[in-house]
């Protein structure tokens, strides 16, 4: 695997962990269970801390810790110029995870938004 594939891989998992760690804060900022949809809230249940605010934002903040060595892997075989900007497809995962685990509405704008934010990371993914 070429330096290049495995620094896009190390992007891909920092930008999936940090979205991750959003939705995470974003429970734990709001007090939990009420805020998600049906599905999240089934499985999210099964968890022991699933009422614990405080426990949602230190899972939050452990996925900002992985991200870091994540992050760090992917700029020690991506030039930065190529890494921050696919760094950005984290709006697209908050987008996804907000819209389809959390409930939250996500409009004809947004989405338009979210798709320039897709096609500027893979030009400059692309080279």
């Amino acid at each position: 695997m070429s330096a290049d594939a495995a620094g896009l891989l190390f992007m891909v998992a920092a930008v999936t962990v940090e979205s991750a760690a959003q939705l995470a804060l974003k429970v734990g900022a709001t007090g939990g269970a009420s805020l998600q949809s049906g599905r999240f809230r089934r499985f999210s249940d099964t968890l022991p801390f699933a009422s614990a605010p405080a426990a949602w934002i230190t899972a939050g903040v452990a996925g900002y810790a992985v991200v870091i060595a994540f992050y760090t892997a992917a700029l020690h075989r991506l030039d930065l110029s190529v890494a921050f900007p696919v760094g950005s497809l984290c709006f697209v995962g908050v987008a996804l995870l907000s819209r389809f685990l959390l409930g939250e509405a996500v409009g004809r704008a947004r989405w338009a938004g979210i798709l320039c934010i897709v096609a500027g990371a893979s030009l400059v993914a692309l080279k």
